[in-house]
């Protein structure tokens, strides 16, 4: 059932590489220093002579509709500045950033295709610890890996969600499921699927010490990822829902202090002035237990569960105050998160940083190869320092200046290199350059 599973998802799982914004402080995947518990996978600092130039990342994604728009992780894509796809057939294209939300860590691209196979997706809320789920994606440039596990936990807040200044600012949404099955960095954006194939979770985060799997992962529930990813799509932001009020869990003390039957709810310990928590008269102190028919047990549930709604829908929300238990009706009201992408700042690399690696001129003559992006299309081809440029595209090159105008007469993506390796004498190269930059529109 397993194999049967994996081989039915793996085709509308991509395998994303983004080259991101200069001095971007996200870090290239898989080339971590040890990072805190809870950390994202990509967003611990790179070393000072890494920050000044470009930086790589790889992630991954889901498609969800025929003609290529792809889910993802917004912390994958928040700073780039290109980026390529590579579906489980091995086709490429360059995509864009549509929108992304960092309040939920969902972004969406899209890239121009059509006929693609499309994920199909589950319900989060109906699932139970306990349930087997597999994780789907590309860790470590190892590209389409699954691994599998159980939902450990669900509901959690681990207190990593920033905001990074995309669309109008909004507290974090985290209400994670919890999974043992292995994640690693490049997993990031990938799904999380039960055994029937569903999609059930979007893979955002591990709780780490090494920058590697240590048997906790966690996932966006697929409720939330699917509500965002359409508001994407539809407005280039987020519509979320507004109660105006601010609720933290329900401790042992709070049952004693408010006579709660039990430690559940969420309890309200602050109300926006002239909001809809505050126009239909919700108190300090009072402890949400239910909004419409469905039970609240913490705050992140309350979170959740007003996410998944429609602003301006009127819902009837049951709490307790003083010992007592009453229903009141609010009219929800409307906040706006997330959004397209900023544009590209002045002076921002483009052109020649493409190919993924800079020249100088041997001291005894060529063209040598004086450092290689990490993650680039030319590392992975096999570039290293070092290495002399014989040729690009069948045309001789002696000097930096000659290699210069042999790029600058490239006409299209595909290179040819031939190199006098120091170890292995002379070798040709070929590979596609990094994605032109291909931002929200």
């Amino acid at each position: 059932m397993i194999q049967s599973t994996i081989a039915r998802v793996l085709p509308s799982v991509a395998f994303i590489e983004v080259r991101a914004r200069p001095g971007s402080l996200t870090g290239a995947s898989g080339a971590q220093a040890p990072l805190p518990p809870g950390a994202p996978y990509d967003e611990e600092p790179l070393p000072p002579p890494l920050r000044r130039g470009p930086v790589f990342e790889a992630g991954s994604g889901v498609v969800v509709t025929s003609d290529g728009y792809i889910i993802t992780s917004s912390h994958v894509v928040q700073d780039a500045r290109q980026v390529r796809v590579t579906l489980y057939d091995r086709r490429q294209f360059d995509a864009r950033v549509v929108a992304l939300d960092p309040s939920t860590d969902i972004a969406v691209l899209k890239i121009d295709a059509t006929g693609l196979p499309v994920a199909e997706m589950g319900r989060s809320d109906a699932l139970q610890v306990g349930e087997w789920v597999l994780a789907l994606g590309s860790p470590l440039g190892l590209l389409f890996t699954a691994t599998t596990g159980i939902i450990s936990g669900k509901g959690r807040t681990i207190g990593i969600l920033e905001q990074p200044g995309v669309g109008v600012q909004a507290p974090p949404l985290e209400n994670f499921l919890q999974t043992d099955a292995a994640i690693n960095p490049g997993n990031s954006g990938g799904p999380l699927v039960d055994l029937r194939g569903r999609v059930v979770g979007i893979n955002t985060a591990i709780a780490t010490e090494t920058g590697l799997f240590a048997g906790v992962g966690f996932a966006v529930p697929i409720d939330l990822a699917r509500r965002v990813a359409q508001d994407l799509i539809q407005y280039g932001f987020v519509r979320r829902p507004f109660l105006g009020v601010m609720a933290q869990d329900v401790t042992a003390v709070d049952v004693e202090i408010f006579g709660l039957p039990a430690a559940k709810g969420a309890k309200v310990v602050q109300i926006v002035e002239g909001g809809p928590a505050a126009q239909a008269g919700l108190e300090l102190g009072d402890v949400i237990v239910a909004l419409d028919d469905r039970e609240v047990e913490s705050a992140s549930d309350l979170q959740a569960d007003l996410a998944e709604l429609e602003p301006g829908r009127r819902v009837r929300i049951r709490l307790f105050r003083d010992g007592k238990e009453r229903t009141i009706p609010v009219e929800l009201g409307m906040i706006r998160t997330g959004g397209p992408p900023p544009p590209p700042g002045p002076g921002e690399e483009t052109g020649v940083l493409r190919l993924g690696f800079s020249v100088t001129e041997g001291p005894a003559g060529g063209v040598l190869i004086t450092s290689v992006s990490p993650y680039s299309a030319a590392a992975r081809a096999g570039l290293r320092p070092g290495q002399v440029i014989v040729s690009i595209n069948r045309r001789e090159v002696r000097t930096a200046a000659e290699f210069v105008a042999a790029v600058r007469e490239m006409k299209s993506d595909a290179i040819l290199l031939i190199v006098e390796d120091p170890d292995l004498g002379r070798i040709l190269i070929n590979y596609r350059l990094d994605p032109a930059p291909a931002l929200g529109e």
